[in-house]
């Protein structure tokens, strides 16, 4: 069964000219990889459309059936989608580019990306990710189980190759929800599948209605969709065998200030934990909050 490859990319041209191979030497025949542009103000869309020789038409995607805050208010917002081919030897793959009217930013970026995906199962990834070749080998066999929603891979940090990442934890302390990443690495349970490298079924994506704007601009948003899932019964898995290369060059540090991320990721921790959280937790989260605003303004002061 085919599989859609969404890459979100925001002023990536030269991202996508380093990792769009190792990408492609990772799909199979049949597959389709789709190329969700955020409004970007390099040449990434006149550097894709040259690359695959695509062709233009201007579309409102069909979002309608979907909850209206999981996506942007598109309204009459016409969003250019390119088409084309990618064939080597016996491998065809569709490409279809996509490019926002504007900046939306990761989360509903993404969203759009699976909506507009026709295969049911979907591999999300960032643009400076380079999956290792037998990734969906790996990957999508984990999907004749319908219990599963999504399963993680493992990424190895280019930067130190010794740094792994992909597993993760998350727990109640303090009355707050807290994460990190798992110590142990083997196959199993994870508590969120990543959104720069996992893969999803589509279908049960859709039910769920994908990222939540709630976490707009950004943090928190896989943890939240991968713990919705679990509510439901489906499976967050994570596989060592999947392994992808994460070479860490881009950031939202660039975009937004060190300052102002530590204060949405704070932010979103509330969010998270109020949605997330039992009544006894709740009133925990009442009872911690002073404590939790003294911490935040005293890293605020020191950063």
């Amino acid at each position: 069964m085919p599989t859609s490859v969404v890459i979100p990319t925001y002023n990536g041209a030269h991202l996508l000219e380093k990792h769009l191979g190792d990408v492609f030497s990772a799909m199979k025949d049949g597959d389709e990889l789709l190329i969700v542009d955020d409004a970007s103000t390099d040449n990434s869309v006149s550097y894709v459309s040259s690359l695959f020789q695509l062709h233009q038409t201007a579309v409102t995607p069909e979002l309608s059936d979907q909850p209206k805050h999981y996506y942007p208010n598109i309204g009459s917002l016409q969003f250019n989608i390119y088409f084309g081919k990618y064939q080597r030897s016996n491998k065809k793959i569709r490409i279809v580019m996509v490019v926002n009217p504007e900046n939306f930013r990761f989360a509903a970026t993404a969203n759009i990306g699976v909506a507009l995906a026709t295969h049911p199962r979907v591999l999300l990834i960032n643009n400076d990710v380079s999956p290792a070749v037998d990734v969906l080998s790996a990957l999508e066999p984990h999907f004749e189980d319908e219990r599963v929603f999504a399963v993680g891979c493992l990424e190895y940090e280019t930067h130190d190759g010794n740094t792994k990442s992909g597993k993760n934890r998350l727990w109640f302390e303090k009355g707050l929800f807290q994460h990190s990443k798992h110590e142990d690495f083997t196959f199993g349970h994870t508590a969120w599948a990543s959104g720069g490298s996992a893969m999803f079924d589509r279908k049960k994506w859709l039910e769920l209605g994908g990222f939540d704007q709630l976490f707009y601009p950004a943090y928190w948003e896989d943890i939240d969709l991968s713990s919705r899932a679990q509510k439901r019964g489906w499976q967050v898995l994570f596989d060592p065998q999947a392994v992808v290369y994460h070479h860490h060059e881009t950031t939202n540090t660039s975009v937004f200030g060190h300052k102002n991320l530590l204060e949405m990721s704070w932010k979103n921790a509330d969010v998270f934990t109020w949605r997330h959280a039992n009544i006894l937790q709740k009133l925990q989260y009442l009872f911690w909050k002073p404590y939790w605003m003294y911490q935040r303004r005293k890293v605020a002061s020191e950063g």
